[in-house]
């Protein structure tokens, strides 16, 4: 399995059977893990859902008090739950697992910007809610064989592009520089006057399977969305070697 492992439990987060299902497969994969998970963090986009939604009832009511005052309660294994939102979450989760319930494709973009996490299971809030990261990742998914992953971006002149962008862009902050900006730029445009089609969340979703920040990777889809909207095919001709590295590209 991926490290980190992701899997997707697609049961209705109404249903007790979303959390005993999620609670099954941390332990599953606590229990395999090495080093130890010790630390298990449930994830909403809110705090209050502890109190008035059906997961407080699912967790019990003195647990889920005891997490929505800030308390770590027992998980078994050695491991112990705390709660976080996405306003709290910090940059590293170490030998820890992220139950993301009521998952949508932000929070689960937020965890792919997690350091060092063993695992993620998430409990979607709608079926749809989570098509991008199940794109990105083709993670395991609760009661369906898992299929091969389909690539990305099928145009492979764009991948080897986007490939020399990622050499040479410090992609591990939440932003990219100006001067990575004016690089991205520059090959984008590249593509962009030999005809290439630019898919700004396709790019964006590319560069988070590749290691980039999401912050970061969020900044290219940007500079490639700007590129992909101008009405006319861009000049190139200042630019060092385009021909060559194009060339490059294609070979």
């Amino acid at each position: 399995m991926p490290n980190p492992i992701r899997v997707v439990v697609p049961i209705d987060s109404m249903d007790p059977e979303s959390w005993n299902y999620a609670v099954g497969y941390v332990q599953k994969i606590a229990s395999e893990a090495s080093p130890a998970v010790t630390d298990v963090i449930l994830l909403t986009h809110t705090k209050d859902v502890l109190t008035r939604s059906s997961l407080a009832g699912f967790i019990g009511a003195a647990p889920a008090k005891a997490l929505a005052k800030g308390t770590r309660v027992g998980f078994g294994s050695g491991a112990t739950l705390r709660h976080e939102t996405l306003r709290t979450l910090g940059y590293s989760a170490r030998n820890a697992v992220v139950i993301a319930f009521y998952a949508d494709d932000a929070m689960l973009e937020k965890i792919d910007g997690l350091r060092d996490l063993t695992a993620v299971v998430a409990v979607p809030d709608f079926e749809d809610s989570i098509d991008k990261w199940r794109h990105r990742w083709n993670p395991n998914v609760h009661g369906e064989a898992q299929a091969p992953a389909a690539p990305l971006i099928a145009d492979p002149v764009v991948v080897k592009a986007l490939e020399t962008i990622t050499a040479l862009c410090n992609m591990s902050h939440g932003m990219l520089i100006q001067r990575d900006k004016d690089h991205a730029s520059e090959n984008l445009r590249i593509l962009r006057a030999k005809g290439h089609a630019l898919d700004a969340e396709t790019i964006k979703s590319w560069a988070i399977s590749k290691g980039w920040h999401p912050g970061a990777a969020d900044d290219l889809g940007k500079v490639a969305d700007k590129i992909s909207r101008l009405k006319t095919k861009p000049s190139i001709s200042g630019f060092y070697e385009p021909e060559a590295r194009y060339a490059r590209w294609k070979s």
